[in-house]
This record gives C-alpha cells, structure tokens and sequence, in this order.
C-alpha cells in the first residue's frame, strides 16, 4: 500500500526514500529516525518494485 513518503535523518542509512508501507528496507528504520517527505533523495528500489 503507498503512504506518505518518508526517508532517515540517519547519515549511515541510504540516501532514498520509502513510500510503501510493504517496503523492507523502509521498514527497518526506527520511528525516531524517519522524517516525512523526500529529503531530495531518489525513489528506493525495493519501493519502485512494489510499485
């Protein structure tokens, strides 16, 4: 299911965002470290898949 794009302020994680609430990579990221929208990164490719 798409949501809100959303991507990590953790500077160690990828430099992608997330917009699918399936999505395993976006999944791992704690609440603490998510901030909404793009941050200017490209889609993630697990997320482009998932369509």
């Amino acid at each position: 299911m798409k949501v809100y794009a959303y991507h990590s302020t953790n500077p160690s994680d990828p430099d992608v965002y997330h917009d699918h609430s399936t999505c395993v990579s976006g999944s791992q990221i704690p609440q603490r470290n998510r901030a909404s929208g793009t941050g200017g990164y490209r889609r993630c490719e697990h997320c482009i898949r998932l369509g």
